[in-house]
This record gives C-alpha cells, structure tokens and sequence, in this order.
C-alpha cells in the first residue's frame, strides 16, 4: 500500500458574466465579432454550470460589439431528435428567450459541410445545423471540456464534439457513432 494525496484546484470564478464579457472584449475576439453581422451560439444540453449566466452573458457580450444573435441547439440527437424536444432541453437549463435575451431558432434540418476518412475506410459525411450555416456568419459554441467517459483518445468531448455531434443533429450524429470510437 501506498499513501497518496491528491489536491484539487480549487479555483473557480466568481463573476460568471464578468468573467464571459471579458473574454468577448480581449482585442483579437473583439475584432472577429465585429466583423461579423449575424452570430449564432450553439448551446448543448451537456452539464454546464451556470450555462444560463454564461449564455446571458454571451448573448450581451456579443451584442455589445454590434452584431445580432441568436442560440441555437446544439446536442446531437437529445431532445427526442426533435426540434422541439431540442427547445424543451435548452429550457430545462433555463435558456428561454426571455431569460437570456435572444431568439432560440431550432430545427433537425442539416447540410453537407464536408466529410472524413474514418478508421473503417469509410468516407463519412459532415454534417452542420442548417440555420447556423445559413444564417450566421460566425459560430460560438459554448461547451465544456473534459475527459470522455467511453474511451481515451487525442479528441474526447468537448468542442470538437460539439461541432461534430452537436451541430450534426441528428442525422450527423448517427453517422459518425455508426463509425464507432475509433
């Protein structure tokens, strides 16, 4: 036997929105917003905590540069794999229309982006949420990061997963789980 100590950081941040608005305001974020008319926030029904502080936040934040926003869901196949149910789970967290101060503009409906090569040799498609890729001349997704709970590997959960499974809907999300993890 071995005895071990482990310390946690227990550093967390005090002011959520405070802390958000100053990521929207350092220079190099600042100008991309800017240049932007439209911006869409892709939100996920992931465990986040304070995400209606911090998709408040955002949606001021960005506002506060000058473009237009609105959120979109971003969460694969939860939600039933419906618009709808995709609404009824942004609510759930408290993201409504009147608690964060921006339109929620859901569907199922995808385009084609692109595709990859998977493990299998299999060319897969890569699919994005057709309002955002329509509508919105830039995406902020707003994700956690964190170790996945099924496998090890260079890309886990996080923003690569909200961009690809996310934003994929439904339709984006089967195809690339039908590739398994590798």
């Amino acid at each position: 036997m071995f005895r071990v100590r482990q310390r946690f950081d227990t550093a967390h941040i005090q002011d959520v929105e405070e802390a958000v608005r100053g990521e929207l305001s350092r220079p190099q974020i600042r100008e991309t917003l800017r240049s932007a008319k439209t911006i869409a926030l892709a939100v996920g029904s992931r465990g986040i905590a304070n995400i209606r502080a911090i998709v408040a936040a955002a949606v001021r934040g960005v506002r506060d540069q000058g473009p237009d926003v609105f959120i979109i869901p971003a969460m694969g196949s939860h939600g039933g794999a419906t618009a709808e149910g995709q609404t009824d789970v942004l609510d759930h967290l408290g993201i409504t229309e009147q608690n964060v101060g921006a339109p929620i503009r859901s569907s199922m409906e995808t385009v084609q982006i692109g595709s990859v090569i998977s493990s299998h040799g299999n060319r897969v498609p890569l699919r994005m949420d057709a309002i955002a890729f329509r509508d919105a001349d830039l995406i902020i997704p707003i994700n956690r990061i964190k170790p996945h709970t099924g496998f090890k590997g260079s890309v886990e959960s996080g923003i690569c997963k909200m961009i690809t499974i996310g934003l994929g809907k439904h339709v984006g999300c089967a195809a690339l789980h039908r590739e398994g993890m590798g």
